[in-house]
């Protein structure tokens, strides 16, 4: 958990806290909680054993998850991706292990043909996007990730007066993507803070905001057009359904960024003012912090603040999601 006093003074807000998952593991992203656990429960009721060969899609994080989890099970992994990933993302995931096959198209594309690979050669699929038929291992994921709140629920933050003092958050930011994380997130909350959840706030790509398009819809809806983001954990065109239709209930609102809000984002923890510390965190993991600076600084969302009560005495949490995962792109956002 990251302290921003200096941060939270600019943007007029109470307290903002950040919990950073850039070291999780060793690797730099919050994935490895789901895909491990998954893969473990697999293989303690039977349903995978070493020796067996795991496949999934990915835009890089989930991927490079997937192929540590199955090497730590003695297990094979195929990792696909899309055509266009960073090539670091592409390295990172084959240090792992796994072989990695870049298909034409997006990562949804990835899916389907990641999907009629598995079933025509017998592999055990480990997706953190559910469709009809296969639920099971994404709630699983999920599962694995409420595990973070359970982290963050179970931390003793210090007080403004001294000592330390059980934060009751008023908000908190997630990323997007197909919406496991917001779910478990959003889930947690419901659960375990039934009497007063904090409000939970979705931030993704405005070109890859299926989550808040289909919210509108009130149903999964798939968006269209060129995915131009460098969030590129959170460029998809689909949600996973089983974790849309739970969430929309439980989630305050839909944010869509252009990626100049993550930039500022990334500078903002790269860069920190006064005593604040430092997070190296990609565009992805900057997302969340990049929803709340557009919210307390675009005037033309003053209504939407206003809507979700953020003043100056409101505590926010955001989810650092990943590190650098494009190192030669965030040196670059640094300046």
């Amino acid at each position: 958990m990251r302290r921003l006093p200096a941060l939270a003074r600019e943007l007029h807000i109470g307290t903002l806290l950040a919990k950073d998952e850039s070291a999780r593991f060793g690797l730099n992203a919050f994935k490895l909680l789901g895909a491990r656990f998954a893969i473990e429960t697999l293989i303690r009721d039977g349903d995978v054993r070493p020796g067996a060969t795991l496949v999934c899609a990915s835009e890089g994080n989930h991927g490079r998850a997937v192929a540590r989890a199955a090497r730590d099970a003695g297990c094979g992994c195929r990792v696909y991706m899309a055509h266009d990933v960073a090539a670091s993302r592409v390295d990172a995931i084959a240090g792992e292990g796994a072989q990695v096959i870049k298909v034409d198209g997006s990562y949804d594309d990835a899916v389907r043909i990641m999907e009629a690979d598995a079933t025509r050669h017998g592999w055990t699929i480990i997706s953190d996007t559910a469709w009809p038929g296969y639920e099971r291992i994404p709630r699983l994921i999920m599962l694995g990730y409420t595990h973070m709140l359970d982290e963050i629920y179970g931390t003793s933050t210090p007080s403004e007066a001294g000592g330390s003092s059980q934060v009751e958050w008023d908000a908190i930011f997630v990323q997007g993507g197909v919406g496991g994380l917001l779910c478990a997130m959003a889930s947690w909350c419901a659960f375990h803070r039934r009497d007063n959840p904090p409000r939970v706030i979705s931030v993704e790509p405005t070109s890859a905001a299926c989550l808040q398009a289909s919210a509108r819809a009130r149903q999964p809806v798939a968006v269209t057009g060129p995915l131009n983001t460098t969030m590129a954990g959170l460029r998809n065109r689909e949600v996973s359904p089983p974790a849309f239709m739970a969430l929309l209930p439980i989630v305050d609102a839909f944010m869509g960024i252009d990626d100049v809000w993550s930039d500022a984002a990334m500078r903002a923890f790269g860069k920190p003012h006064n005593e604040d510390p430092v997070i190296e965190a990609g565009a992805s993991g900057s997302a969340a912090l990049g929803g709340l600076l557009a919210l307390c600084q675009e005037p033309s969302l003053a209504t939407a603040r206003d809507a979700l009560g953020i003043t100056e005495h409101s505590r926010i949490l955001v989810i650092v999601s990943e590190g650098v995962t494009d190192p030669q792109l965030w040196r670059t956002k640094m300046g």
